[in-house]
């Protein structure tokens, strides 16, 4: 399989320190962790400039900027929304289509492919000129439209989040960052069956409980009444919520995965 990104002990002034990882084409990619993981995805994309180290993105130098490389990526960042709910939809999609020089014809044809199972803005701008590398950072829609996007067109993805419950039945391969390192860098199937094996359980009660009550049930991570979060093996997190639901006065609950301040702790107590 052909490499599309090459990141070789890459560092970046505090934010990623002797990086090193390769992306092959048509990968699904999570990276989570810190605030450091989006400066992995500034990088490729060329917005900023390393340090340090060798970085190559589909043969090109990124922070080259060449109008052939660009026309190859795309970033979507989370703040974008602010200023994307300015413009018309149709006349964003026709800036974006004179910056790629994409024809009309071509236009019109990915425009009614995409937006069969598209239907966020910013997400069908991002894609309407069918780039090979497509960068999300901490995207904040339903992630189901760019695993179908991936199954259709094989564009090589990474996404960035603060939650590893978001790249559940998306991606296989996740990264994880911490202070400006990568600490994990495998199969998200081996993070839960070695690193994550209990979930948290959240629950807003109705009034308050005294918190021995729920010892017996799990570990209590927090209590700032109304929720409570409860940790629990995997492997009786549906009876501990039955359990929750018959003693307390529990009003709402949502089962989650630990967080990524845990899930990395564990990896590196396991070092």
């Amino acid at each position: 399989m052909d490499k599309a990104i090459i990141m070789d002990h890459v560092s970046y002034d505090n934010y990623l320190s002797d990086v090193s990882l390769t992306i092959q084409k048509d990968e699904f990619v999570g990276i989570v962790g810190d605030s450091n993981k989006s400066s992995i995805l500034k990088v490729i994309s060329g917005l900023s400039k390393i340090t340090s180290g060798f970085v190559s993105v589909l043969g090109y130098d990124p922070y080259l900027k060449s109008f052939e490389y660009l026309k190859k990526i795309s970033l979507l960042m989370e703040q974008e929304e602010i200023y994307f709910n300015e413009i018309l939809p149709i006349d964003l999609l026709k800036i974006t289509k004179e910056i790629y020089s994409i024809s009309t014809r071509e236009f019109n044809k990915n425009i009614s492919e995409l937006i069969q199972y598209i239907n966020d803005l910013n997400l069908l701008n991002s894609l309407i000129y069918k780039p090979e590398i497509l960068l999300l950072d901490h995207p904040n829609f339903d992630l189901e439209p760019v695993y179908n996007y991936h199954k259709k067109y094989r564009s090589t993805i990474l996404i960035s989040t603060d939650k590893i419950d978001d790249l559940v039945n998306i991606v296989r391969r996740v990264i994880l960052i911490d202070k400006a390192q990568i600490v994990f860098d495998g199969a998200i199937d081996d993070i839960f069956t070695k690193f994550a094996t209990e979930k948290i359980i959240k629950a807003k009660l109705s009034s308050n409980i005294d918190t021995k009550s729920v010892e017996t049930i799990g570990t209590v991570k927090k209590y700032i009444y109304p929720y409570i979060y409860i940790s629990v093996p995997k492997s009786v997190v549906s009876f501990a919520a039955a359990e929750l639901i018959q003693n307390l006065p529990v009003t709402s609950l949502d089962i989650e995965e630990l967080p990524v301040e845990e899930i990395i702790k564990n990896i590196k107590d396991n070092a």
